[in-house]
């Protein structure tokens, strides 16, 4: 996002924005239940993480491990890869992490409970329950949809099928050798909408029989949900990007591709997949917790029918 703008003007920016940063974490630190703060905490993290930075940081998450595979077939040049390990975009992942770190200060202070607030009354964790569940289905449905259909696409130009492109683009993308890569982009994201299904199905919670040692034991309710929200910030970051230079007239991707709509059409939608993604990840997450106090208030019910 700040690439127009001068290198001095920038650095400003993050310099301001690194000092408010630092503000907001002495404030939590001093006050953990104030909501001003953590609200803060969750807007400056996001704007560090997701506004600021741009599609670099998924190359590094998704593009740079299918460029290495390609690379080992024999389809991509390995020198390609150098030159996405550079400075700025090495600086673009420090920039998300410290930002997601900060919006993760914030979330859990607004997800926090006041304990003097606390209620006895069983039905509130079951209803904060079903009122996760709800929305981390509608979430998680639009986190599963849009990367089927950034798949279908590229999968099916490797298949030799040129969906939503002309046959005069299709064929400059197999003499680039581009369209195994693209399958390969669209196999991670067909990865990515399945394990997305774990978070609102069974199987999400306790680990299959497949897994060795693990088997049958219950997941740890935060490394399913840390997960989906480090993947949903790149997701959201290069969509944000996308639509920028989509809406500015910029090209972006292959020479051409802004008139072919299979080539960036479903790009329009990451910054939706990577939002819904957080949200049933949060959804999870409260879920979750309001199950484990429903079942450490029976367990006390019990203990005092025992006595």
């Amino acid at each position: 996002m700040m690439d127009p703008l001068p290198s001095h003007v920038s650095g400003w920016i993050l310099a301001g924005m690194a000092a408010l940063a630092g503000v907001l974490v002495v404030l939590i630190a001093r006050r953990p239940a104030a909501r001003a703060p953590a609200a803060g905490a969750v807007l400056v993290g996001m704007t560090l993480a997701v506004v600021l930075t741009d599609f670099r940081v998924l190359v590094f998450a998704a593009y740079l491990p299918v460029m290495a595979v390609a690379a080992l077939l024999g389809h991509v040049d390995p020198h390609i890869m150098a030159t996405m390990l550079i400075w700025p975009n090495i600086n673009q992942m420090v920039l998300m992490i410290a930002g997601a770190c900060l919006a993760s200060l914030g979330v859990r202070g607004l997800m926090a409970r006041n304990p003097a607030g606390e209620t006895t009354d069983d039905a509130a964790p079951v209803l904060r329950a079903a009122s996760a569940l709800r929305v981390g289905r509608w979430a998680t449905g639009i986190a599963v949809v849009v990367p089927v259909g950034y798949a279908v696409t590229r999968i099916g130009w490797f298949a030799g099928v040129p969906i939503g492109i002309s046959p005069s683009f299709m064929q400059r993308l197999v003499d680039a050798h581009a369209a195994p890569i693209g399958a390969g982009l669209g196999g991670v994201a067909l990865l990515g909408a399945v394990l997305t299904l774990g978070l609102v199905c069974p199987w999400g919670e306790v680990w299959p029989r497949w897994v060795p040692f693990l088997r049958g034991r219950a997941i740890p309710p935060r490394l399913p949900a840390a997960l989906a929200i480090a993947i949903s910030l790149p997701i959201m970051s290069a969509g944000l990007m996308y639509v920028r230079k989509m809406l500015a007239g910029e090209e972006f991707g292959a020479t051409g591709a802004e008139h072919e709509p299979g080539a960036w059409l479903p790009e329009m939608f990451f910054p939706v997949w990577g939002a819904a993604l957080a949200i049933a990840a949060l959804a999870y997450l409260q879920r979750r917790a309001a199950g484990r106090e429903l079942q450490s208030r029976s367990a006390g019910y019990r203990g005092l029918v025992g006595a």
